[in-house]
């Protein structure tokens, strides 16, 4: 029995050893592993970056009529007309980068809006790259944060790197060709030095760099600009309250701030002065009003006076080619696919906006309609806020962290009032709407128990994350269904039928009715120019066959190749209509026109 017993303890050891599928350690470091990337800053650059990645890929060939504008500016640029980023109305930041991309990796016509969603793809790097800048600022002037443990701080980052993915991802898009991502990007430097600067040890560069991020604003999106001198005001109302700096002190590191800002706007501003012939910082913020406020229709194109006499008189309308229908010709002297949207400053020059309180209210309450929907969007973090705030009821303890960073919230806020006294959408909004969420839950956190506050947090994200979680799931089962059965997309089916007609580069488009219906992206993809439209679809499609060849021999006069329509009627009996491929907007029909001869004109 002795000589047996080793054997037997060495099995019983074997049999012991194998039980466990997963022993404890090991299934210790796992959730560890786990933790360590949902709780800290590293982690959360992975999970942001695989998301992005996916909604990017899905949207690498769709584009906005915003986009084809800053697309065509762009491509001016990378041809080395940097004249044309400066435009009354578009910021030339982002077309700068577009033109960069375009000029280092010289993509075909079919491939530039893949080309620029990977522009903004690492747009999206960048701005994440700004967050982690702020959190590390914020979180380190959160005094119940710094003296927490490690485990409560990667709560508290888990939280805030889900909230940014979120409000990225679903208020800002990756897949969005405009500019708003990197408004987000400068929104969270800035704010980050400001965080900064409310720390103890701030110097002269803290402030300098501060005043070049603000002057920057100008460069990305016009509405930056005043916002700049707002968050100097609160900064400076902040730290005259909380901070130790003597008041003489504060005012010129401010006053330093605020030079610097103008220094490096001043570029921008004076080419823009130079070029319209009047001092302007750009005419965004008054076409918006005038369009959103004031009513002025036409919207957006086609202003060819007829308005009240308060609201001005154009000084570069489009040409009317005929009356009845109106149709109305622009193809100089501004350049781009769709002129009329290249350069809305040009055609609306002499729009002036007019104040009116009754008109004012109405657009506010407008506004309002949006900010309810976009808390209805976000009420997994209302609610979770809310619920925060009942449970602080009653508590004696006050909140330090919402005293003395009063100012970022007012900031937010003033973004908020501003955009909501014109027009308002989520992406404009997004990154003001996370910093104000932050700072909500920062000022509730502490003041409840901790196991409620994590319940409420983790409550907060299940609602938010899971419905992202599930669309980038469906996105990524897309994509891969795709890789197994390729197709053309929509616009490159159009473009090479366009082709097959025989129009070719360089010539002119008319279209029938609202150029909001992407004809844009396959147009520009055949390297055409739309240089005329037909005001209205309906009064044209009426006309008899005699009316309807008066107009095309009109057009043709002027060197249309070719009318595109959008869902051409079935009561249309004109001949001479190719029909060549459906959408949702309806099948696209193309009439090719003759030349127009002497007796035509």
């Amino acid at each position: 029995m002795e000589a047996n017993q080793p054997t037997a303890d060495r099995y019983a050891s074997v049999v012991t050893d194998a039980e466990p599928i997963l022993r404890r350690e090991s299934r210790g470091v796992i959730l560890r592993d786990l933790l360590g990337v949902f709780t800290t800053t590293r982690g959360w650059w992975l999970i942001s970056i695989c998301f992005a990645a996916i909604f990017a890929w899905q949207g690498r060939n769709h584009i906005s009529p915003d986009g084809l504008s800053y697309l065509d500016i762009g491509t001016e640029a990378s041809n080395g007309d940097l004249s044309a980023l400066v435009n009354s109305f578009w910021s030339p930041a982002y077309p700068a980068l577009i033109g960069s991309a375009l000029y280092l990796l010289r993509p075909s016509a079919a491939n530039e809006v893949p080309v620029l969603e990977l522009l903004n793809f690492i747009i999206f790097i960048l701005t994440l790259w700004a967050f982690s800048v702020f959190y590390r600022n914020w979180s380190r002037s959160i005094p119940e944060l710094e003296q927490s443990g490690n485990r409560d701080k990667g709560l508290f980052t888990l939280f805030a790197f889900a909230g940014f993915l979120w409000f990225s991802t679903s208020f800002i898009g990756v897949d969005s060709k405009h500019p708003d991502m990197l408004v987000a990007a400068l929104v969270f430097l800035v704010a980050a030095m400001g965080c900064r600067i409310t720390r103890p040890g701030a110097g002269w560069k803290h402030f300098v760099g501060l005043g070049a991020l603000l002057g920057a604003g100008i460069y990305v999106k016009a509405a930056l600009f005043p916002l700049a001198f707002a968050f100097i005001a609160l900064l400076f109302v902040s730290l005259a309250r909380t901070s130790d700096i003597q008041r003489r002190k504060l005012l010129t590191s401010l006053a330093v701030t605020t030079a610097v800002c103008l220094a490096v706007a001043a570029p921008f501003i004076v080419a823009l002065s130079v070029q319209e012939g009047r001092f302007t910082t750009g005419d965004t913020g008054k076409l918006n009003y005038v369009w959103w406020v004031d009513r002025l229709e036409p919207m957006y194109v086609g202003w060819t006076g007829g308005t009240a006499p308060e609201y001005g008189t154009p000084l570069h309308p489009p040409r009317k080619l005929m009356e009845h229908p109106l149709v109305l010709e622009f193809a100089t002297p501004i350049a781009g696919t769709y002129p009329l949207w290249h350069s809305p400053g040009y055609w609306y020059a002499g729009a002036k906006p007019v104040f009116n309180l009754r008109k004012q209210i109405q657009r506010v309450r407008e506004s309002l309609i949006v900010y309810m929907w976009i808390a209805a969007h976000a009420a997994g973090f209302v609610g979770g806020a809310i619920l925060l705030f009942v449970f602080s009821l009653g508590k004696r303890s006050r909140a330090h962290p919402w005293r003395t960073s009063f100012w970022l919230a007012a900031w937010c806020l003033a973004g908020c009032v501003m955009y909501g006294l014109v027009f308002v959408e989520e992406r404009y909004v997004g990154p003001f709407v996370l910093l104000l969420c932050l700072e909500a839950y920062r000022a509730l956190v502490f003041r409840v128990e901790r196991r409620i506050a994590i319940g409420v947090c983790v409550l907060v994200l299940l609602v938010a994350m899971t419905p992202l979680a599930l669309s980038a799931a469906r996105s990524l089962r897309t994509t891969v269904s795709k890789f197994g059965h390729p197709v053309d997309d929509d616009y490159i089916v159009m473009a090479h039928s366009i082709q097959r007609l025989g129009l070719q580069p360089g010539d002119k488009l008319a279209l029938v009715g609202d150029p909001v219906i992407p004809y844009y992206l396959f147009v520009r993809c055949d390297r055409l120019r739309v240089v005329s439209q037909i005001e209205d679809p309906d009064e044209f499609w009426r006309l008899n066959p005699a009316e309807a060849k008066t107009v095309e021999n009109r057009m043709a006069s002027i060197g249309v190749k070719a009318l595109l329509a959008f869902g051409r009627p079935a009561s249309n009996q004109e001949t001479g209509w190719t029909e060549l491929a459906a959408h949702k907007d309806g099948s696209l029909s193309v009439l090719l026109l003759q030349p127009a001869t002497d007796g035509s004109r």
